[in-house]
């Protein structure tokens, strides 16, 4: 049997480069609401993101667009209930599908994004 010289050091080296990655932390949804996919009767006001960690406002975005990509929220991205739950506020919206993109920068300066959906019922 024939061992390939470097592969146990590729091994090793990975290990190295992606235990710190691992270790350092990342502000990541916990909860939403209107919740991820939900569907919902009444029209929600705000998106309200609530993250594992503090994140920076001035250097966060929720987004949120109706089905053919028109932004229905206010741009005003501000916190709510603490650091780690950030709220942007919402045009009235008519039934349909909306979905949030989000994109955080913690206090660490680490960023994350995503995107969710939610639709209002008729």
């Amino acid at each position: 049997m024939s061992k390939r010289p470097g592969t146990a050091s590729m091994l090793c080296a990975v290990v190295i480069i992606a235990a710190p990655l691992a270790a350092s932390a990342h502000a990541f949804p916990t909860t939403a609401t209107p919740a991820v996919g939900s569907t919902i009767r009444t029209a929600p006001t705000e998106v309200l993101i609530n993250f594992t960690e503090a994140v920076e406002p001035k250097f966060s975005r929720i987004t949120v667009t109706d089905a053919q990509g028109a932004r229905v929220d206010d741009g005003q991205v501000h916190l709510q209930q603490g650091d780690t739950h950030l709220a942007v506020g919402l045009k009235p919206l008519a039934p349909g599908r909306y979905e949030v993109s989000w994109h955080v920068t913690a206090t660490d300066t680490h960023h994350t994004q995503g995107t969710f959906a939610f639709t209002v019922a008729p």
